[in-house]
């Protein structure tokens, strides 16, 4: 029977709290969020699997406030399956290798005897999570390797630092090496397969996981119609259009509500000093979005079509937005399936006068109307896009390899 090892870097839920205190730019919230919907839906799937967890946080000193990262040796998945936390050294520079050799060391005393009909699951292109399987896979051949690619480096980030950008080449010179020796994928969107060496080897298109246990209490009680966004605030995903666009709206009853951090946080807070119906609150807890999604009356997603990573992407908030039922706008992305258009409002012309106008049209239909369309995107989303449905893909692609 094919054994697969789930190799993640989520947040075991017995250091959640820690990592975030310690965390000083906020956590992967959304990347957490889907590597735990995968735990679920695999372990309603399949009994023979492993996890080891490599936890994806931020490096000392810059990005996190420890020194060493020390996980606990044992955690456990939602229903209770015991597995792995590996503790490794996150000094800058350092963690890289220390990442590396840990996971090194783990696949070797736990598989060296034994490695037949094992596959190695990773979650995300990250070099030492590669670098570490592609090794063990030279001195034994026989098993598999599946990726799941949820974003491709070359577009996850847009800085300017040279030490970084040089940093980032190197890496990619490397990570282009070991992706060739993946025997199978997982992507979030169709067009990932083009700059990826495919090839004839097996993939499957998730686009995402909306984990019901994920839901949380939440009800529309203010008369003002606030209108959200949660996420990054990246100039290049288009939150400045969304608050000049809601800036243009007259309706003194409009909220533009903004969570999240980025490189025009304080453009925002400069435009919300001009316009009082602007609130931005930072970052806030994942719970916390969740609820403030459902007890809005419109969510939108401004990011437009421009621009080559918005075919290599399928945006997380997405399903968050469809799943909390309340109506959602977003520009046709052609990341995101076709099908996801007949469950909210949507927009195929840019500009902010643009979707000024869309804004104003959506809230000033009825009640009745919103809550439908708000309904039938829920109904949608937990139908057919749990983790049972989603999982059962890669387990069928894994097992037929």
């Amino acid at each position: 029977m094919n054994k697969i090892l789930l190799l993640f870097g989520h947040y075991p839920k017995e250091q959640y709290l820690d990592i975030i205190q310690n965390s000083k730019n906020g956590i992967q919230y959304a990347a957490d969020a889907l590597q735990w919907s995968l735990i679920d839906g695999i372990e309603q799937h399949y009994s023979n699997f492993e996890v080891v967890s490599v936890p994806h946080i931020g490096s000392y000193p810059f990005r996190y406030k420890k020194i060493c990262f020390i996980g606990k040796e044992k955690c456990n998945t939602t229903l209770g399956k015991t597995y792995n936390s590996l503790s490794f050294c996150n000094v800058t520079l350092l963690k890289i290798q220390s990442r590396y050799y840990n996971i090194r060391k783990y696949l070797s005393k736990n598989f060296q005897n034994d490695p037949k009909e094992l596959t190695i699951l990773i979650y995300a292109i990250t070099s030492p999570f590669l670098r570490a399987a592609v090794n063990f896979k030279k001195r034994n051949p026989s098993i598999k390797i599946c990726l799941i690619v949820p974003d491709l480096p070359q577009y996850m980030s847009d800085s300017k630092n040279i030490f970084i950008r040089i940093f980032k080449k190197v890496d990619g010179y490397f990570i282009k090496s070991y992706l060739q020796k993946v025997d199978s994928f997982v992507l979030l969107t169709e067009d990932m397969k083009e700059l990826l060496p495919i090839q004839g080897k097996p993939y499957e298109v998730v686009e995402g996981i909306y984990n019901p246990k994920d839901d949380v209490c939440g009800e529309k009680r203010s008369s003002l119609k606030n209108i959200l966004y949660t996420g990054t605030l990246s100039k290049r995903f288009g939150v400045l259009d969304l608050v000049s666009a809601f800036m243009m709206t007259k309706n003194s009853d409009y909220r533009l509500i903004i969570c999240g951090e980025g490189d025009t946080q304080n453009e925002i807070l400069k435009m919300s000093k001009i316009d009082p119906r602007i609130i931005f609150k930072g970052i806030l807890k994942r719970e916390e979005i969740l609820k403030m999604q459902k007890e809005s009356h419109l969510l939108v997603n401004p990011r437009t079509p421009e621009g080559e990573f918005t075919k290599y992407s399928f945006p997380s908030k997405t399903m968050e937005y469809l799943a909390s039922g309340t109506p959602t706008l977003l520009y046709k992305l052609s990341g995101i399936p076709e099908e996801y258009f007949n469950y909210c409002f949507s927009l195929e012309e840019q500009g902010i006068e643009t979707l000024s106008h869309k804004i104003d049209e959506i809230l000033n239909k009825s009640d009745e109307e919103l809550t439908n369309i708000g309904k039938n995107a829920r109904d949608f989303i937990l139908e057919y896009k749990n983790p049972k449905n989603q999982c059962a893909k890669i387990i069928n692609m894994i097992l037929s390899c």
